[in-house]
Parts: structure tokens; sequence; C-alpha cells
């Protein structure tokens, strides 16, 4: 997980670090470190310059989280109460909060149940942030060098950060007995998650606009479509950056496959939390587990799952757009308008590593 990094010498620090072993031998549990976005000028550029639509995220964090914390407890009250927090996060959506609280204030309980993977979910929500503001900011002259500079930064913390590599749906819909748990029970909450990774890729297309007042005039249009159409008729599948958020993909191939799967993680941890027969440590063990293989560390080892195609399992017809690469060397993510449909046979089979022999006509699962 990711470490703070401290360039000082405070007195008495080998006995500050004698404590701390010990302190985390006798509890028993992994080191609760943290580590901040990369420092740069344009940090919160984007919540300064568009501060509407910088809160028009917050209701989205707070519904993943919050709905995990309401699932730590399941019971048959549960259903109510999950139509009683739909009538929240709408109202928060109307009128979001003036900052985002932090998930361990949303979902205490979770947080200390899961901590990796909060910690992973924080760590590419920073990525995200950094990204808007770097789009945002006019005294960037060089938006692809600035990005590419974020994103090394955020995969240098390999066991925290997630995969480039483009598993589209195959994790969240072929991870296990679990998946569409939460989909099932709960369609609207599910769908106004889904609606908010639309969200999320539609404003990186609006800030890809270069004129400043073109920008501000596509974000307020995003905003329009995301509560009077998005909202109305919600999403039957997640959306993925790349069929969104075409130019944004293009520039950042592998910040698009990043973000579908901190998303597909958001939604297999839904689906854990909601399966019935688990018990909490089962949970979170299951949840480390998926995550493990969700990562930047392990992406050149880990086989994704084939897609099962019965059932409610279902992906956009973009979804089957696989990453292509270009003649210029250049990747289109999955999901790209423009990268290679693949046949539905080829969703069906596991998608091997990148090191692994494949047919000539399977071509690699992602961007490295």
């Amino acid at each position: 997980m990711p470490s703070v990094r401290f360039i000082r010498r405070p007195p008495g620090i080998l006995g500050l670090v004698a404590f701390a072993v010990a302190f985390a031998a006798a509890c028993g549990s992994a080191q609760r470190n943290g580590v901040y976005r990369l420092a740069a000028p344009y940090n919160f550029a984007f919540y300064d310059t568009h501060e509407e639509a910088a809160r028009s995220f917050y209701a989205a964090h707070f519904t993943h989280f919050a709905a995990y914390e309401i699932l730590m407890s399941p019971g048959e009250n549960t259903p109510r109460r999950m139509s009683e927090f739909e009538a929240q996060v709408r109202a928060y959506i109307a009128d979001p909060p003036k900052f985002e609280p932090p998930a361990e204030i949303i979902a205490p309980h979770w947080t200390r149940l899961a901590f990796e993977t909060a910690q992973s979910m924080d760590w590419t929500h920073m990525l995200h942030s950094q990204l808007y503001d770097i789009l945002t900011d006019d005294r960037i002259t060089d938006r692809r060098a600035a990005g590419e500079r974020a994103i090394a930064y955020y995969l240098s913390e390999a066991e925290a950060a997630f995969s480039t590599r483009g598993y589209g749906h195959r994790f969240m819909e072929g991870g296990g007995e679990w998946a569409g748990n939460f989909h099932t029970a709960y369609p609207d909450i599910n769908g106004i998650l889904w609606a908010y990774h639309w969200h999320h890729a539609a404003v990186y297309e609006a800030l890809m606009e270069t004129d400043p007042e073109r920008r501000r005039v596509e974000l307020d249009r995003v905003i329009d479509v995301f509560t009077d159409s998005v909202l109305v008729e919600l999403p039957h599948v997640m959306p993925l950056t790349g069929e969104v958020a075409p130019r944004f993909s293009r520039m950042f191939p592998a910040a698009a496959h990043i973000f579908d799967n901190l998303h597909m993680m958001h939604d297999v941890v839904n689906d854990i939390m909601a399966e019935p027969s688990y018990s909490p440590s089962a949970k979170a063990a299951e949840i480390e587990r998926l995550r493990g293989q969700m990562t930047y560390a392990g992406q050149d080892t880990v086989e994704a799952p084939g897609m099962p195609m019965g059932g409610d399992h279902r992906m956009s017809d973009r979804g089957m757009r696989v990453p292509t690469q270009l003649p210029t060397g250049e990747w289109l993510p999955q999901g790209h308008p423009e990268a290679r449909m693949a046949p539905m046979g080829e969703f069906m089979r596991p998608l091997p590593p990148p090191e692994s022999k494949r047919p000539a006509d399977v071509p690699e699962g992602g961007v490295r």
C-alpha cells in the first residue's frame, strides 16, 4: 500500500520506529499508511474554476461508500433503508455539499473491514482530481506531458494503483458467484452509480475543449444532460470511459483503463457486500482477493475471467470494442468508438496475462 514520504529527521526516530513496529505486530494488521497527490501548481484548479461541476461529483463518492456501510449490517429492513438512502442521495445530487467528506467518515466500519481497498479507491480518486486539474489549468502548455507525469506518479504506488490493462466488464461480471447481486437487489441505486460513471467520463470530454469559455459551456451541458436525462433513464450497463470520453481516452488510454477498473472494483464491492452467504471476514477476504487481481503490481501475471453471457450479465455494444494498437504505436482503450470490435466468443474466453502465448488473431488485452 502507499507509504508517506517524509523528508525530516525528528528526535528519537529510532524509538518511534521501534514503537510503530511493535504496535503493528501487536495489532496483527497491515500498516495503515497513506500518500498524497503529486505536488503541482495546478492542484485544485478544477474546483477553483468550476466549483459547481466539482461539487457535482460529491454525491457519487458518498453513494458508493454509504452503500457499503449499509450493507455492513444487512437484514430484513435493508430494502427500506436502501429506499430511504436513495432519497438522501437524490437530495445530495440536487444540493451537493461544499466539500467532500472522506470515506472514513462516510463508512467508518467498512473502511476498517476493507482498508486496502478503500486506500486504492482514494488513491485513484486523487488521480481523477489531478487530471481534471491539468485539463482545467490554462497555464499548462503540454497537457499530455503533465497528465502522463501524474499517471506515472500514481503508478509508482503499484500495490495500490489499479491496472492499466483493459479488463472491460470481466471482473465485475465473471469474478464470482456474487456477480450481479447488488444490481439485482437494488437496481435504482446501482443505476445512479452507473450514471455517475458516465458523469465522470463526460466531464473529462468537456474539459478537452481548449477554449476556456467553450469548456465552461460544455461542462454546463454535461451537468444538464446528467440531471435531465441520465438520471431519468438510468444506464442498464456500466459505461466505459473510452465510449463516453473518446478524445480524453485517446490522449490517456492508461487512465481510461485505470478508471474503468476503479469503477468495476466499486461494483465488485457492492456485489460482495450484498452476498448473504458471506460472513464479514469472508467479505473482507474476497474483496481483497479481487483488488489484488486488479492492481498494477500484478497485471502481468493475472488472468482475467471470461464473460458469462447468460442471465442479467450485459455489456454495452461499445464495450465489445477491445484495446487496439494504431499504426502509430498508440493505443485506443476498451470501449473507444474507433477500437476493434471483438466477436462474442472472444469475451467468453479468459483474458490471459500479456506475456502468455496467444493465437495471432487475439490482441493484447490492454496497454502496459
